[in-house]
């Protein structure tokens, strides 16, 4: 192999450019550094490359290099957990992420790559759910669609009293722990001690169960209405003719499944992750052809 190059050249080209893929120096070489190039110019282990570069400065380097390796692969399109850093490719539909990190676990709007628990973020604002997202959250729809009305009509008592009695009381005790996080989160990133820390949290929660009273009450207001469109919908549900149509919708999304047409969302995501492989192979040609060696040929 006579591709050559030096820590000098890796600094400009993933440094200063942010190239994925470094040419060879030599004038007559068409060929591009090979990987094993880059790992043996930028080894943090080979203590003769001191004399051009500090070890740090190699592994930073390095580093920036397979980034900018992962970014190219993907044509640009990865987010990185707000987090833990992990780096994502884009799931089509999906812009409510969560990490798949055992240990982080944060979920992440897509879009802006802004940290959220909640689905209040994609309200109101430049970032919106993605058809995956929604699908995902229509399942109390399908099945209040596809659930008996006699079997509704069971689960009423559990459904209202979950709904008006538990409703408020879970509201009481979520929200001081939530806003008590994230005074913790604050607290943390000031440098704060772990007593002082701690001190807070317990000394707050009681002021903050006080004030969340009347959010709590007045989740009645969306709580009650929610236990009301659930009784009607379970005694609709009871009508037979209703219930038929049901049935109807029930048998013809079994027989599309018997056809294969129930596995339309991995359909959907095929096609555009095929058309969107196909952008970035068209992409990387158009680098390919458009990069030139002015750079090198000053250095040769």
């Amino acid at each position: 192999m006579h591709s050559r190059t030096s820590p000098g050249d890796s600094l400009y080209w993933i440094e200063n450019e942010n190239k994925a893929r470094i040419k060879c120096a030599k004038r007559t070489c068409p060929k591009r550094i090979h990987e094993n190039d880059i790992d043996a110019v930028l080894d943090p282990e080979n203590d003769e490359l001191e004399i051009f570069m500090k070890r740090s400065k190699r592994e930073y380097l390095l580093h920036e290099h397979r980034k900018h390796s992962i970014y190219y692969a993907f044509g640009g399109l990865i987010q990185r957990c707000p987090l833990c850093k992990a780096l994502y490719t884009e799931y089509d539909g999906c812009n409510f992420v969560q990490c798949v990190n055992v240990r982080c676990k944060q979920r992440f709007c897509w879009v802006c790559n802004e940290p959220t628990d909640s689905l209040q973020h994609f309200a109101g604002r430049g970032c919106k759910l993605g058809w995956d997202d929604l699908f995902k959250i229509c399942f109390i729809l399908k099945f209040l669609a596809f659930t008996e009305g006699c079997l509704l009509v069971i689960f009423l008592p559990i459904v209202s009293t979950t709904l008006i009695y538990f409703g408020p009381l879970l509201v009481l005790i979520t929200l001081p722990y939530q806003i008590i996080s994230l005074l913790r989160e604050c607290m943390r990133r000031l440098g704060q001690p772990p007593w002082a820390v701690t001190a807070l949290a317990v000394s707050l929660y009681p002021i903050m169960m006080l004030v969340s009273v009347p959010f709590a009450i007045g989740s009645l207001l969306f709580l009650i209405p929610m236990s009301v469109a659930y009784c009607a919908v379970a005694i609709i549900k009871c009508i037979p003719a209703f219930s038929r149509a049901c049935d109807i919708l029930y048998f013809l999304s079994m027989l599309a499944g018997f056809f294969g047409f129930d596995q339309w969302r991995t359909i959907l995501r095929e096609n555009y992750e095929a058309n969107r492989q196909r952008d970035i192979e068209i992409a990387h040609q158009e680098a390919e052809l458009s990069e030139s060696l002015p750079f090198f040929s000053c250095m040769s």
